[in-house]
């Protein structure tokens, strides 16, 4: 770390120590929570300690799990059994100092630990993952069957090799939790506000445990249903693609030739009915009190119909401009007009969408207790996932071109843009036609077998107590197919009255009311074929468009395979130092990996070449930690590890697709025709590495009261981004590739702050320290170099894609037996992404920022317990019906425009849980 990096770190520090004093003055201190066994561990969890009952008592474990862990760790706790605060995992881990997450189609999802998507997801400790990809969605995870989430934000040689932000372990119940049989279960009934949809989730688990002649037994078995019913209804300022960088068009003819506006405004309903099933049993059996085997089982499954509709806009510049307002403060860009009967008219969509994944993971493995308290424990796992999806998109466009009235710039309600036409009926069948019909799909299969033998053992050497070994194997397969998305127009011509909406075989509908909260002025819904009815009349389509009955035959891309050989050495010291005393650990985990992937080199649309790549590198992952016992309540930790992300194997994918035609170079006269494009991935990528440095101050003035500040910083080597590049293939010549490259270095450091705590003040009433808090605060400063081709627009260092700077949560909560209450406020600050625009004064591509504005979301949930047995519960997700804005660059200067206005989902819950 240069300089300016320890200034930070120290100067944090420093702010801390002088802080936390402080700020729990006016807490009457507590004798600190038990110890639990460490979140890396499998043990046998006592009933009291970790399946815990009501709010309070899950702080407490959370926080005792924090406190004695020897990583720098945040956990999550179920309330109760199958009991966590929000309905899904994503959602849940919101609430966790240094996580966002993305709220869209009416959930939480695109979770990411201190600003960076490379997260290693494990369940109990192994690894999982979805298809063909690194992780898993954790919103796959409903609520119900999840005991608790640790978020390791500092990684041990022990744990399986974290990605570069982190790893979350995700917790399961099992039966010998429970000191004896245990039916638990719930039903909710959900309403959503956009798509006025209802929905139920479900859920049963049941664990019983039994003395035999053989050992003790135990066996839970739990399944769970979850529904989505999502609409998000928003309006998008020239392009129906979230978060790409908006192109605008130059001047109306004539009249206006050299104004500037965008190419178009959307009206979108992106719309799903989702719904996750999901299974899981674990079997322990302990035939005597030093020995344990289990076996445990895990189904996950996703499936969603969707029926998405979009209207939009066109504006072109073939058409004179009326009616032009400028925006203020400019001479050319414009901010309302009008076009009459030119330029590019009314289109849209009708999409059907199918999507299913299936994710079955099982394993089993024992556990040794040795004597002297140390253990030996090995587990081997078998994962398979697929995932299958298919798109039709049926797309229209109005017979004429109509009046068409532009607002790039409505202040009214959410802002951003609107339109409306004067002259055409958009509930008239008699008013469109198809335009065209597109089909794709993908089906991604991932497979994996995983084994690791572990030993923890106590020593007694000098300063050492323990000590820890171990190895583990991995066999990963994967495979992906496709048939990529491609307009396929009519045959039969554009004025054929087959294709009039009145002549073909389709069932119409008018599409449905979105925009609740929005009043700005613009269509509300239009008429539109039927999900079912393109579905039913696939091939007539097909047909239309001189397309062969049936689906698509999907084509294959690319299989791989991966092996990792891993071990690890690590110990733990400790020792005094006059009233104090300080331990931690010192450990190396040594990763060997190959990988063999293969694909096709493609020209044009002929078959392909087989092409295929072997890659091998080894990895060296130390960890040194030290934690100071200041007192009984305080205590400071500093960590230094090394950290790495393997590129996902759709980026490792060498498939490379050719156009059979020569490209021109048009800056040179006459323009000369020489070289190819082409477009893949990159087999020779290399992991992403991250040199980590972490400390933190940890005041914990009472069993559920605590006051903590963490700094840290990620030294980044080998971001993976797309970029340009130029090949001379002894072939085929010159090349001009588009795929993603390693080489970009970054950083990302930043701030954590942390406080939580009962009002257990005893000047106040009994019942007013039921109240309490929870809040914490992130602050991210980071960046990187961008590709080259990107860092012509934007050289030097440039902010992270999609990260927020600024990250807060607050909670306000009342906790009682009979009544729980609880008032959450989540925000993430505006954060930007990047995307390719033309400038149309120089006609050069340019990359330029899309800024997506900061947001907060209120949530609102509670819990009446009438009886120890029986709980209603409810809750409002996104209680102010909070809006995603988004704003465009456009040109070099960095004018914007407001892009796109999303208006998010409101989910109201209602249910009863019983528990005996």
């Amino acid at each position: 770390m240069n300089r300016r990096n320890n200034r930070f770190l120290i100067g944090a520090s420093a702010l801390a120590l002088t802080a936390l004093p402080g700020i729990a003055a006016a807490q009457t201190a507590e004798q600190p929570a038990a110890s639990v066994p460490e979140a890396t561990q499998d043990t046998e969890i006592d009933p009291n300690e970790i399946i815990v009952s009501g709010f309070r008592r899950s702080l407490e474990t959370a926080q005792a799990i924090k406190k004695d862990s020897d990583d720098i760790v945040d956990s999550l706790v179920a309330e109760d059994i199958g009991k966590l605060p929000d309905s899904t995992g994503a959602e849940s881990l919101a609430r966790i100092t240094g996580v966002q997450v993305d709220r869209l189609n009416g959930e939480a999802g695109g979770v990411r630990l201190r600003g960076l998507p490379d997260i290693t997801t494990t369940y109990n400790g192994r690894e999982i993952f979805t298809a063909e990809g690194r992780n898993v969605a954790l919103q796959d995870f409903p609520a119900a069957s999840v005991s608790r989430f640790d978020v390791f934000k500092t990684a041990g040689a022990n744990l399986v090799e974290a990605g570069i932000a982190g790893e979350i372990d995700v917790k399961s119940n099992k039966p010998f939790n429970f000191k004896g049989s245990r039916i638990v279960g719930g039903i909710t009934g959900l309403h959503w506000r956009q798509s006025q949809e209802f929905g139920i989730d479900a859920n049963l688990l049941i664990s019983n445990r039994w003395e035999t002649g053989i050992g003790e037994i135990g066996l839970l078995v739990e399944g769970s249903y979850t529904d989505n019913k999502f609409v998000d209804s928003y309006r998008d300022n020239n392009t129906q693609i979230l978060r790409h960088a908006a192109n605008v068009v130059v001047g109306g003819v004539a009249n206006y030739p050299n104004v500037r506006y965008p190419t178009r405004v959307s009206f979108q309903y992106p719309s799903s009915n989702r719904f996750r099933p999901s299974a899981s049993a674990a079997l322990q059996w302990r035939p005597s009190q030093s020995l344990e085997f289990y076996a445990d089982f895990l189904f996950q499954g996703f499936r969603a119909a969707g029926e998405s509709s979009a209207l939009h806009f066109d504006t072109g510049s073939n058409a004179p401009l009326y009616d032009v307002t400028m925006c203020e403060g400019s001479t050319d860009l414009v901010c309302q007009m009008t076009m009459r009967g030119a330029g590019n008219g009314i289109t849209g969509y009708q999409v059907a969408q199918w999507n299913k994944t299936d994710t079955y993971q099982g394993g089993t493995g024992f556990i040794w207790k040795v004597p002297g308290g140390g253990r030996i424990t090995g587990d081997v796992a078998l994962t398979d996932s697929r995932n299958w999806n298919r798109n039709m998109q049926f797309n229209i466009f109005t017979n004429s071109l109509g009046t068409r009235v532009f607002n790039f710039d409505d202040r009214s309600g959410g802002g951003g843009a609107s339109a409306y036409v004067t002259d055409i009926n958009l509930a008239d069948p008699a008013s469109w036609r198809m335009l065209n019909f597109a089909e794709n799909g993908a089906d991604n299969h991932g497979r994996s077998f995983q084994g690791r033998l572990d030993a923890d053992l106590p020593i007694d050497f000098a300063i050492f107590d323990r000590l820890q070994a171990g190895v583990r194997y991995s066999n990963r397969d994967a495979d992906s197919y496709n048939d990529p998305a491609e307009n396929r127009t009519p045959t039969l011509g554009a004025t054929d009255p087959r294709i009039q909406y009145v002549n073909l075989p389709l069932d119409f509908e008018m599409s449905m009311i979105g925009f609740r909260g929005d009043p700005t002025t613009h269509p509300r819904t239009w008429i539109t074929p039927t999900r079912q009815s393109i579905i039913h009349n696939a091939d007539y389509l097909r047909m239309l468009v001189g397309q062969p009955a049936g689906y698509p035959k999907l084509d294959w891309v690319y299989s791989a395979n991966e092996k990792a050989y891993a071990a690890y050495l690590q110990t733990h010291y400790k020792f005094p130092i006059g009233s104090m005393e300080l331990d931690g650990q010192l450990g190396l985990r040594v990763v060997r990996t190959t990988n063999d992937i293969s694909g096709t080199l493609k020209i044009g649309s002929g078959a392909g070449t087989p092409y295929a790549k072997t890659n091998e590198y080894l990895d060296y992952l130390p960890n040194v930690s030290a934690r100071l016992k200041l007192s009984r309540t305080l205590q400071a930790r500093m960590s230094f590890t090394k950290t790495r992300t393997r590129p996902g194997f759709g980026s490792l994918n060498p498939t490379l697709t050719v156009n059979a035609t020569l490209a021109c170079d048009n800056s040179v006269t006459p323009p000369v025709c020489n070289y190819r494009t082409a477009s893949g991935g990159n087999p020779d990528l290399q992991p992403v590495e991250s040199t980590n440095y972490d400390a933190s101050l940890e005041y914990y003035f009472s069993r559920s009261g605590s006051a903590t500040v963490q700094v840290f910083r990620r030294d980044i080597i080998g971001f993976i981004n797309n970029a340009t590049v130029f090949l001379n293939d002894p072939e085929l010549g010159p090349l001009r590739v588009d795929r993603p490259e390693n080489g970009q270095k970054g950083y990302i450091q930043g701030i954590e702050a942390g406080f939580r705590t009962f009002f257990k003040i005893p000047s106040l009433p009994q019942w007013m320290q039921n109240f309490g808090v929870l809040a914490n605060y992130t602050y991210l400063d980071h960046g990187s170099e961008l590709s080259p081709s990107a860092a012509a627009t934007l050289p030097g260092i440039q902010p992270l894609s999609g990260v927020s700077s600024h990250l807060a949560n607050a909670q306000f909560f009342y906790d009682s037996k009979p009544l729980s209450l609880r008032l959450s406020y989540n925000y993430r600050s505006s954060f930007q992404t990047y995307g390719v625009v033309t400038d149309p004064a120089v006609t050069t591509q340019l990359t330029l920022p899309t800024v997506e504005k900061g947001r907060g979301t209120l949530d609102f949930s509670g819990s009446l317990n009438p009886t120890d047995n029986v709980s209603l519960n409810f809750s409002i997700a996104n209680l102010l019906g909070s809006q995603q804005r988004t704003y465009r660059a456009f040109n070099a200067k960095g004018d914007t425009y407001a892009a796109q206005v999303r208006y998010l989902e409101t989910v109201y819950r209602m249910g009863v849980r019983f528990r005996f």
